[in-house]
């Protein structure tokens, strides 16, 4: 398999040596995504098949097993034609200008080789392909619409019934002073940090998450579900985790999310995303955030698009529409998501 190591330590495979055949299944024309989204996925999971077979078994690979960063970047995709002159969309809406769709055919044809995309009602009203830009009057707010305060560390949607397993962020278009970092933290980095006793009080259920504010929290930190943030197997658990909005129940248990905390701060790391860029995180194993950066607003700033992945499609079924990818589950800011 050609995955190459950088100097940091992180999973990466060089895309910028793909074949023109290659690139061509990325670059030409398909299914329109946002108004024949079925069979614009059905054709990228298609065209996804012919990709390079050390490609494939790397994505694979991620899916199964993972791996002690809980990431894997794709560095130098193709890009559209044009973008260098596409504006960066105002206010995080779709782009008018982006008139071609390369940037989502490479989210949904490495998505849906870890799986299968999602979205949910309430980001960016139930897009798949969502764009992530700083926003005006929003630049200290803890969500993807900030910029000159640290996003903090967070597991995505920690609240939700039915988060994903897997995020992917794309890079159209990085910070003008190219200062922006996007880092990242494993659970197989902070564990080996912690106490005996604080992994056994994070194993337990005395912990509670808060809604995210995309999802229309805006008057408590604490009404979302109870739950643990080590979960799984003692020796290589999975994680919930939320710098922003969780809290423990019990002083011990608010020790031990400190503890955790700082081991996140210890072992974090950061990388700053060109253009091309496609990042994959595991979402059960790593947390992630950005760094700040300051925006201009002048049409052509840091520019992200996102998905969500899960890997099997009928667990949220009971909370989205027959032939369509958007979860709908309900939440209210004055009632508790669960529990």
């Amino acid at each position: 398999m050609r995955t190459l190591q950088l100097g940091e330590g992180y999973p990466l495979i060089d895309c910028r040596i793909f074949d023109e055949t290659t690139v061509n299944l990325f670059l030409l024309p398909g299914p329109h995504p946002y108004r024949e989204t079925e069979e614009f996925l059905l054709d990228c999971e298609m065209r996804a098949d012919e990709l390079p077979r050390y490609l494939r078994r790397a994505l694979l690979e991620f899916q199964v097993y993972s791996n002690p960063e809980g990431i894997l970047l794709l560095r130098g995709l193709p890009v559209d034609p044009g973008l260098y002159h596409t504006h960066t969309p105002a206010l995080a809406q779709r782009s008018e200008e982006k008139t071609t769709f390369v940037s989502e055919r490479c989210l949904a044809m490495i998505g849906s080789r870890l799986g299968h995309l999602v979205s949910y009602i309430q980001e960016k009203n139930g897009d798949l392909f969502q764009n992530l830009v700083p926003t005006p009057g929003s630049e200290e707010v803890q969500s993807s619409e900030g910029s000159r305060t640290r996003l903090q560390f967070h597991r995505e949607t920690v609240f939700h019934p039915y988060p994903p397993e897997f995020l992917l962020l794309f890079c159209l278009r990085p910070d003008h002073d190219r200062v922006a970092e996007t880092t990242y933290a494993s659970v197989s980095h902070a564990l080996p940090l912690l106490s005996e006793r604080e992994r056994e009080l994070l194993f337990e259920p005395l912990y509670r998450t808060g809604i995210d504010y995309s999802f229309g929290n805006l008057q408590t930190l604490t009404n979302g579900p109870i739950l643990p943030v080590l979960y799984g197997r003692r020796e290589d658990p999975f994680l919930n985790y939320d710098e922003d909005l969780m809290v423990g129940l019990t002083p011990e248990a608010g020790m031990a999310l400190e503890a955790l905390k700082g081991a996140i701060n210890s072992v974090y790391r950061g990388l700053k995303l060109e253009t091309g860029d496609l990042l994959c995180i595991d979402n059960r194993r790593t947390v992630h955030g950005r760094t700040a950066f300051t925006p201009r607003y002048d049409g052509f700033d840091r520019w992200i698009q996102r998905s969500f992945v899960v890997r099997d499609l009928g667990l949220s079924a009971v909370d989205r529409y027959p032939g369509e990818r958007i979860i709908r589950t309900a939440f209210t800011a004055d009632r508790p998501a669960l529990n």
